[in-house]
């Protein structure tokens, strides 16, 4: 599969201000000060050159990802509905960039987590998709094992931290940082938050939060 591609400049005020607005956003909920060495957007116009780029066959539905702090790629939001399975019309760019992007600040202030409902938690929640794209879900069960990890993780993430507090849950990404284990995660969990890591408790925070709403 080739990896060579040609790489020249995009004019495109939107996208510009969307990554100048996320970066600003993000370095306030990070707390961080990163305006040097930006990630760079890349904008891919067809599911051919998306394949070439990941080397391998993606699913239709992939339309952006990131490449650690480096680059975020995003599909030509021109060329959505004919390149994947998305509609034009509901293909929100502003938050896509957003959404990618936050994965870059992850990796820059905590590293690499091991566990996709953390990072993808952290990237709806403050991407503005859950309640948008993504709904708080009636129950959760099933993002601690891997499964439906985009329609329940960012609900989970917005019930700790306003629980918890961003302090108690950027100590928690810390310490998880690197690790591989489930039950080492388990064991952070329960000593920062005082509770087992199950889908019970965030359901119980849910509820709680339903009957004070």
């Amino acid at each position: 599969m080739n990896s060579v591609f040609k790489i020249t400049p995009l004019e495109n005020k939107e996208i510009l201000e969307y990554k100048e607005k996320a970066m600003i956003e993000l370095n306030t909920f990070f707390e961080r000060d990163w305006i040097r060495n930006t990630p760079k957007i890349f904008v891919v116009d067809d599911r051919k050159s998306i394949n070439m780029l990941r080397e391998q066959d993606t699913e239709d539905y992939i339309v952006c990802w990131s490449y650690g702090m480096l680059a975020i790629f995003v599909l030509n939001p021109q060329n959505v509905s004919q390149e994947s399975s998305h509609d034009e019309s509901s293909y929100n760019l502003k938050q896509r960039i957003k959404h990618e992007l936050c994965h870059s600040f992850f990796y820059i202030t905590f590293g690499k987590s091991n566990f996709k409902w953390i990072e993808e938690g952290v990237a709806i929640y403050t991407s503005g998709e859950l309640f948008d794209r993504y709904a708080m879900p009636k129950e959760f069960k099933g993002f601690l094992d891997n499964k439906n990890v985009y329609a329940e993780s960012g609900g989970a993430l917005k019930l700790l931290i306003d629980n918890f507090g961003k302090e108690t849950i950027f100590e928690f990404f810390r310490k998880q940082s690197g690790v591989e284990d489930k039950d080492k995660l388990e064991a952070i969990f329960k000593e920062i938050f005082k509770v087992d890591l199950s889908y019970s408790f965030f359901n119980s925070l849910k509820d709680k939060s339903s009957h004070l709403n």
